[in-house]
Formats: structure tokens, C-alpha cells, sequence
């Protein structure tokens, strides 16, 4: 073992507490009271942690956000940690899904997406602080409250901040076979609005313009856009029309969602779902974008460079990939550099399982703190 990986080990308890009153903070995206206690438990923390500045942006719908600095006046691009304090489960979910610790996994909401990543971070920060072996840049960390719905709010605030950064961290957990992401897939979601003409289906049917019928048509040249071989998906998910049993329907409603790995394919399956036109003579098609995240494309330099000072000290990593979006597809698609999945091990994210492998914390805090003090070794 590493003396930097043994130095994390022995922190391992330490962890584990802050990780317990995270959780049992609750903090779904939808209760603002409950996001904003966890934000109020973190801005506490960094100013434990001696954070030279700590800015909180106050927000109406949502939870506040978070951003605290180290080095707020060193020279060089800062590094800037991306993560999130919400979570999917509704409160009271504690009641149903208690913290406990078995078989060396740290069950609970929200654990490992991603209040152990923000545990996991921190920990990397204060151990280089306590070892003075921080590095002599600006470190920005930034917490937000509504990435689970896609950062409506944060996205500038992030854009932002990352436009003159070094390194973009974020701090998703790692895929469940334990590797870090190297690339992510966009994903807009789109509404279909598809309008015809309402008639007597029994008195009169050829008075009227069909929208199912016209629909059905759209749905085969939407569901052709297909090309899953090469990563782009494109779904019909939810589907609303006609108003009575007897009358033709003169309007259907239907959501659409994309994924693609690459900006080409966003951009070609947006010209593609925005210019579709209708099959019936007299019927209307509209097809808009709700919104969307880029990709994050696939960035093997990056990895390797990361890997290689994992390597020094002990923390072997891999790479992989996922079809959801984060944080970090908004940075890399602005062309800066960004490692994603570099939070805790586990599984269950979102379900009633959700769990963080313990022994993950003190590994993932080890490979953060190596690539803090060490990225710019080279120049």
C-alpha cells in the first residue's frame, strides 16, 4: 500500500461520519428546505476546512449553491470540482431505507449518487491541506441542487466557472463495474405536437384530419432515426391524443427521447426532428426541443494521463462510459478537460439498494489527491 493510499485508509472512519450525516440529511431536488440544510451542513464543513472563500448563490425554486475556493490568489487555471447535493428520493425515505453498514457496503439515499463523491472530494482537499501538499492554484468546488433534473439553473454558473479552468473534476459515482468515465452520452428530450381536425366519427369521419393516424406515420420515420450500432437511440416515451370515443382526434402530444455520442449526431438528429413534415394533406407537425445536455466524448489522452499518476500510488483505474448525462457534458463539450465517475464504487443509484463499497473512499480520495498534486508535475 501507498504511504498517500495508507494515510486515506486511516481516514476511512472519519469518512464514513461525514458520509452518515450527509445521508441522513435528505435532500430530494424538489424540497428546498431539505437541499438547503445539506448546503448549510457543507458551507460549514469548508469553513472548517479553512476554504478562503465561500459564496453562496441564493435560489428561489431550489437549493441554494455552494462555491468554495483554496488558493483564491494563487497563479494558474483552477481546478473545479462539480458536484451536486440532490437527490431522487423523496423525504422520508430514511424511514424506509435506513443507513446501515453490511459486508463492507454503506447502504442509504443518496449515498452513492453522490453525497460519498462530495465526501470523497473533500477528503482529498483536507489531506493534502493537513500534508501541505495542496497545490498552489486557484481550487474552485461547486455545489449544486438540481442536476438530478437536468441543471436548469446551475448550467451558467457551471459554464462559467469552467471556461477558464485546468481540469474539470466531477464526482459521479463510477460505473458499476468500477471505472471511471471517459465519455457520456447527450441527450435532448423533445415534444411532438401533431394537429389534425376534429369530426363525427360516426356522421361525418372524412370532415375530419386524423392526428393518430398522422402520428403513427411520424412515429415509424422518428423510430428509423435509430442507429444504435454507432450509440444514437431516439425514443417515443409518453403519448397523449383524442378527446372522446366517437369524435376524430385532432391533436396528439407525444415526448421524445435522444441520445447520441457525438455533437455531429445531436446536431444531425436535431435537424432531423425539427424539419419533419406532415403525411396528411391538411395536418401539422411541430416537433421542439425541450432541453438537452451534449455529449461528453470520448477522451483516452485524458485517461491515460490520469491512469499513469493513479498507477504511482497505488490505484489502478479504468475506463468506461454510460448513457445518462452529467455536469461534466456541459465542460467537455466547451473543450475543457474533464474526468467524470471519479465517486465512490457501489450500485443501486436511484433504487431501493443503493450502496457505497466503503473501501472505495479512502481509494477514490487517494487517485483525487494524486491528481490535484501532481497534474501539472510534467510542465
Amino acid at each position: 500500500m501507498s504511504e498517500l493510499l495508507n494515510f486515506f485508509h486511516n481516514r476511512q472512519d472519519a469518512m464514513l461520519e461525514l458520509l452518515r450525516a450527509q445521508v441522513e440529511t435528505e435532500s430530494f431536488t424538489r424540497d428546498k428546505a431539505g437541499v438547503d440544510r445539506m448546503i448549510d451542513l457543507l458551507q460549514a464543513h469548508f469553513t472548517r476546512m479553512g476554504a478562503d472563500a465561500i459564496k453562496r448563490f441564493p435560489q428561489q425554486d431550489f437549493g441554494d449553491f455552494l462555491l468554495a475556493t483554496w488558493n483564491e490568489h494563487a497563479p494558474g487555471k483552477p481546478f473545479l470540482f462539480l458536484v451536486h447535493v440532490d437527490t431522487v428520493h423523496p423525504p422520508g425515505t430514511l424511514a424506509t431505507m435506513p443507513v446501515k453498514i453490511e459486508e463492507g457496503r454503506f447502504f442509504g439515499p443518496g449515498a452513492l449518487d453522490m453525497k460519498a463523491g462530495i465526501v470523497i472530494a473533500t477528503e482529498a482537499i483536507g489531506g493534502l491541506l493537513a500534508r501541505d501538499q495542496l497545490p498552489q492554484r486557484p481550487i474552485h468546488f461547486l455545489v449544486t441542487s438540481e442536476e438530478e433534473i437536468g441543471s436548469p439553473q446551475s448550467e451558467p454558473v457551471i459554464k462559467s466557472l469552467a471556461a477558464d479552468c485546468e481540469l474539470a473534476l466531477v464526482m459521479e459515482p463510477a460505473t458499476a463495474e468500477g471505472a471511471i468515465k471517459s465519455w457520456r452520452k447527450g441527450g435532448g428530450q423533445y415534444e411532438l405536437t401533431v394537429d389534425g381536425r376534429a369530426a363525427h366519427a360516426g356522421i361525418a369521419p372524412e370532415q375530419g384530419i386524423n392526428a393518430i393516424i398522422e402520428f403513427a406515420r411520424q412515429a415509424l420515420e422518428i423510430n428509423a432515426l435509430n442507429d444504435l450500432k454507432y450509440g444514437t437511440s431516439v425514443s417515443i416515451t409518453m403519448v397523449d391524443g383524442g378527446s372522446a370515443g366517437n369524435v376524430i382526434p385532432s391533436q396528439v402530444k407525444a415526448k421524445i427521447d435522444t441520445r447520441v455520442m457525438t455533437i455531429d449526431a445531436m446536431n444531425n438528429l436535431h435537424q432531423a426532428l425539427t424539419t419533419l413534415y406532415p403525411k396528411m394533406p391538411g395536418a401539422k407537425v411541430t416537433c421542439q426541443r425541450l432541453g438537452h445536455r451534449p455529449p461528453m466524448e470520448r477522451n483516452l489522452d485524458l485517461f491515460h494521463k490520469a491512469a499513469a499518476i493513479g498507477e504511482k500510488h497505488g490505484v489502478t483505474i479504468y475506463e468506461g462510459g454510460t448513457g445518462g448525462g452529467s455536469d461534466g457534458n456541459f465542460t467537455a463539450a466547451m473543450g475543457v478537460p474533464t474526468l467524470d465517475g471519479l465517486g465512490a464504487h457501489g450500485d443501486g443509484a436511484h433504487a431501493t439498494h443503493e450502496h457505497v463499497i466503503i473501501s472505495s473512499l479512502p481509494r477514490q480520495a487517494t487517485l483525487i489527491a494524486a491528481l490535484l498534486s501532481e497534474w501539472n508535475a510534467d510542465r
